[in-house]
């Protein structure tokens, strides 16, 4: 399909005048590098290109430049600019997203589940940016698209691929924490007919934290190869690795009745001799195939391999007003996660009626064996002072086995369908399922559920060629293992959204703008059973309903933005106790979220950045007491330097007022985390 494409003429680019590409099409170019643009036109998260303006969504992207303009390392760092998207920190890297209400338990990588990275503190950390060339975010129950899962929305990291032309890029940065960190990117033709393409990325970070006695040291690779076994098939495999050796930090301890200590942002209540090891490896191999008659199959396994250990300190107390004293806890564990997965699917264009129509039909699956070797505790491990951490006594803990250990065996299968009809010119009509079988053995305790079906519909009308309006309803579930009172498995947690929005383009398709208003509710949530306390009944429900808005892209000439704001209102519908309905469901995603990034290109050497972020607050509560963290906002800035068509400098800043808050709270013992403080780094780019 023809595609038009505006760039600035040869005098220009001799200047080092990088404007952004602007592409107008019914299916843009997908890789976003080289693009020079905070927008793009389509995404792969549906199994196969899809417009962004026909699907019936909310759906973010995170492209390479804004990586790249803003320095961002891992997904913690993408999800904290993407619209509606709340990261909530477990401390050096690890993290869980809230998404509309809900706290999302796996990622995607090239449209496939993976549970690898893991969350919280015991997982292995936010997935790095070197190997990837965009992340995609769509909002909303994905139950079509990955079977089981939460229905708060879809995370997609999308591999980059080999390219045939040849380019050398490097990428170096030094931060102010002090820390430093190199990226190596080398990809081109490895034959002359370049039917044969190659691509390495290797990277390497040291660097401290903030936070006392903190740091952390990565390295990164991934290697991939692409074959055109014709000029229809070609067969890519790859492979990655992150080793990362940091040091566990699980927060700060609060005051009992409600209040903040005025602790320093830098408490480390651990020892120097705590200690993480991650290493994660995923391998992965992909089939593509174009038919004479537009259908368009693919065919990829994943696999991925984890092992962690650790020795960490909990506090496990509230502080002591008087002595300023927090219990401690000393635990270690050994983890290892082994993870397979497949995906299979066509896309086949079909007639009718004089009109074109599409059916996606595809088959998906995974399979994870989670060998915990057990935990190990000391929970008579002395106390520290949190005012005078330097005096507290760390010996060697005496460890003890805790906790239960053994293997989790989980399976899933599904299979599932999609068709796009155009009814009109202007309008599609989208339907779609999925049927889910799924089993988990916990260490002999088993779970299984059979063809549980999933529905999805949408309609997209497009009043013009630049806006389009929709309405969807889509699903997902989430197992329980929970037993009623006949000793049988409770029915699945069921989500269900309804979703009313706008899409559109503006600046000739250099920029794209969403509005949305949605209703989602999760219900046959696990609740005691009041007449059988030792047994549960599917008895609860949540709601969660708000409004987002994002504009991304180049909006007048020389301003690229990425804006979002969102509105979330989350409530308890049916609780176990009968007090607590009403209250919010979910006090970790605010009520208001404003995510506003803006950047001038002055002329053909100088850009300058500037951001402000707004939280409305979140707080935890526990019985009659409630710790909150007010609203607050940050400032982010940028200043970039091009001192030639393929080389700059960029200098960036992060909470630029030094603002003191905390990003999570979590009750008095332990896991309430401050935001970062003010951070600055420098960096040097080329590429040849």
């Amino acid at each position: 399909m023809p595609v038009a494409v505006s760039a600035a003429d040869t005098e220009e680019k001799e200047n080092y005048d990088l404007p952004a590409i602007q592409v107008q099409a019914e299916h843009m170019a997908l890789n976003t590098e080289g693009t020079n643009s905070y927008a793009t036109g389509a995404v792969t998260l549906g199994k196969g290109a899809e417009n962004l303006r026909a699907i019936p969504q909310s759906v973010s992207v995170i492209t390479s430049q804004l990586i790249k303009d803003k320095n961002l390392l891992t997904l913690n760092d993408a999800l904290q600019n993407t619209t509606g998207v709340t990261v909530k920190t477990f401390g050096t890297g690890t993290a869980n997203y809230i998404m509309r209400g809900f706290e999302l338990n796996t990622i995607n990588i090239d449209g496939i589940e993976t549970s690898a990275s893991g969350s919280g503190t015991h997982g292995h950390g936010a997935p790095d940016l070197a190997a990837y060339e965009r992340v995609e975010v769509l909002r909303g129950p994905a139950g079509l698209l990955q079977g089981s899962g939460e229905p708060g929305g879809f995370i997609n990291l999308v591999r980059k691929r080999a390219l045939a032309e040849n380019r050398v890029a490097f990428r170096g940065s030094a931060n102010s924490w002090p820390g430093y960190r190199t990226n190596l990117d080398v990809t081109g033709a490895l034959n002359d007919a370049g039917t044969l393409r190659g691509r390495a990325v290797a990277a390497y970070e040291d660097s401290d934290s903030h936070i006392d006695d903190v740091d952390m040291e990565k390295k990164v690779f991934y290697g991939t190869l692409e074959l055109d076994l014709s000029s229809d098939t070609t067969v890519s495999v790859g492979a990655s690795l992150e080793d990362t050796d940091d040091t566990p930090y699980v927060g700060v301890p609060l005051y009992a009745d409600g209040s903040f200590a005025p602790i320093s942002r830098d408490l480390y209540t651990g020892t120097g001799f705590n200690y993480k090891e991650s290493r994660l490896r995923r391998q992965f191999v992909e089939l593509e195939h174009h038919f004479d008659s537009g259908a368009e199959a693919v065919v990829t396994l994943n696999h991925s391999d984890r092992d962690m250990r650790y020795l960490l300190n909990y506090t496990t107390s509230p502080i002591d007003p008087v002595t300023g004293d927090v219990d401690r806890w000393s635990l270690s564990a050994d983890q290892e996660l082994e993870e397979s997965s497949f995906d299979a699917h066509i896309n086949l264009p079909v007639t009718f009626l004089g009109m074109e129509h599409k059916v996606l039909l595809g088959a998906n699956g995974s399979h994870s064996e989670n060998n915990n070797k057990g935990y190990m505790v000391d929970t008579a491990y002395p106390s520290i002072n949190v005012f005078d951490p330097d005096s507290a006594s760390n010996p060697r803990p005496n460890l003890v086995p805790a906790f239960s250990f053994g293997k989790t065996d989980t399976r899933e299968r599904g299979l599932y369908f999609k068709t796009t009809s155009n009814l009109t010119e202007a309008t599609k009509l989208i339907l779609g399922g999925r049927f889910t079988d799924w089993k988990t053995d916990a260490m002999g305790s088993v779970s299984e559920f059979d063809n549980e079906f999933t529905p999805y519909g949408g309609l997209v009308y497009d009043l013009n060629d630049t806006t389009t309006v929709y309405v969807s309803a889509a699903e997902s579930f989430v197992p329980q293992t929970n037993l009623d009172a006949n000793e049988k498995l409770l029915d699945p947690r069921t989500g269900t959204q309804y979703e009313v929005g706008m899409k559109g383009v503006l600046n000739n398709g250099a920029a794209n703008y969403q509005l949305a208003v949605f209703q989602l509710t999760d219900e046959n949530r696990a609740i005691s059973d009041p007449n059988n306390p030792l047994f549960s009944i599917a008895g609860g429900k949540v709601r969660a309903r708000g409004f987002e808005t994002e504009i991304s892209g180049t909006l007048f000439d020389k301003l690229d933005v990425l804006a979002g704001y969102a509105y979330i209102d989350t409530e308890q519908l049916k609780a176990a106790d009968p007090d607590a309905e009403g209250n919010v469901f979910n006090p970790d995603a605010p009520e208001h979220s404003l995510k506003l990034w803006g950047k001038y290109n002055f002329n053909q050497q100088w850009a300058a950045g500037l951001g402000v972020e707004y939280n409305s607050g979140t707080f935890y509560e526990s019985g009659n007491v409630k710790w909150e963290q007010g609203g607050y906002t940050t400032l982010s800035a940028m200043v970039a330097y091009q001192i030639s068509p393929d080389s700059r400098f960029i200098l960036n800043g992060t909470n630029l007022t030094d603002k003191r808050y905390y990003s999570r709270v979590s009750g008095p013992p332990q896991q309430s985390y401050f935001g970062d403080p003010l951070k600055v780094t420098l960096t040097f780019e080329t590429e040849f």
